[in-house]
């Protein structure tokens, strides 16, 4: 992580909110839409060299804000367009299927120029340790060789910021271990990066500061120490007891709690659901 005076803020929102429209079955009408869950005045900055870890429960709005993040969303509140995010901010899908008779380094090069991007695929393939692949089909990859190649994508056209969808996923503690060492390495270098996972266990020793979120909402955000102090928890409180003390959710119903079409409705806190 980089010293406070050499960091460059590389996104601010300030009052993010979106709602998904969902069908209406409350009239006959097929067409007739309803606002469903979301995210409600988010506010957040992201500084360069930083890594953030996205946490909460199933359905506290997690991969919505990543999309509008990444422009995917037409939202108010960000000091960036959504032209100027797709642009400028790469994304890393959770579990991009890579397979084919083509080999790494002719995948990247063809999204490259899909893309118009000049990226120099060579340095690219270094950058995410996969240089003794390059020749490999996608066919024959690992899941953490897939891993990296996802990254590797997510980084063409040096993007100052990358967001990441579960990208833990599937890799052994091993793997883990490794593709984390790579994103530490790619934020000594200056590159924010925005992450979720589930496995929350996996980002205390990754992630500089934790963005927590319920129904929708960001309920705290700083690192684990200032979050630790903020909730009166102790010094060796983990992300799970984070969770659990600012949502009031229980350790085992943290990955339960939806609502039966699987995503949290947004409800303002301490109010009732709209």
């Amino acid at each position: 992580m980089q010293t406070t005076e050499t960091m460059e803020s590389i996104l601010s929102l300030a009052n993010v909110s979106w709602r998904h429209q969902v069908r209406d079955f409350s009239t006959w009408k097929p067409w007739a839409k309803r606002d469903g869950a979301g995210i409600h005045s988010i506010n957040l900055k992201i500084n360069s060299g930083t890594i953030i870890g996205l946490v909460g429960p199933n359905g506290a709005g997690k991969t919505t804000l990543m999309r509008a993040i990444c422009g995917l969303y037409e939202c108010d509140g960000f000091n960036k367009s959504a032209e100027t995010r797709r642009a400028c901010i790469g994304y890393m899908p959770e579990q991009v299927r890579w397979e084919g008779r083509i080999t790494v380094s002719q995948a990247i090069t063809s999204i490259s120029l899909m893309r118009n991007s000049t990226t120099d695929v060579e340095n690219l393939i270094r950058t995410v340790g996969l240089s003794s692949k390059s020749n490999q089909l996608l066919d024959n990859l690992s899941q953490g060789m897939r891993q990296r190649l996802s990254l590797a994508c997510a980084l063409i056209g040096s993007p100052k910021m990358i967001v990441m969808d579960e990208p833990l996923n599937g890799l052994d503690p091993l793997a883990q271990r490794a593709f984390s060492n790579l994103l530490k390495n790619l934020a000594k270098k200056g590159v924010a990066i925005v992450i979720s996972s589930h496995q929350v266990g996996d980002l205390e020793s990754l992630v500089d500061e934790v963005a927590l979120l319920h129904r929708g909402q960001l309920l705290i955000n700083g690192t684990l120490e200032e979050i630790r102090k903020s909730l009166n928890l102790n010094d060796d409180s983990g992300i799970v007891e984070m969770i659990c003390s600012a949502t009031g959710i229980e350790p085992h119903d943290i990955s339960l709690d939806l609502s039966d079409d699987g995503m949290l409705p947004f409800r303002p806190l301490g109010g009732e659901e709209e």
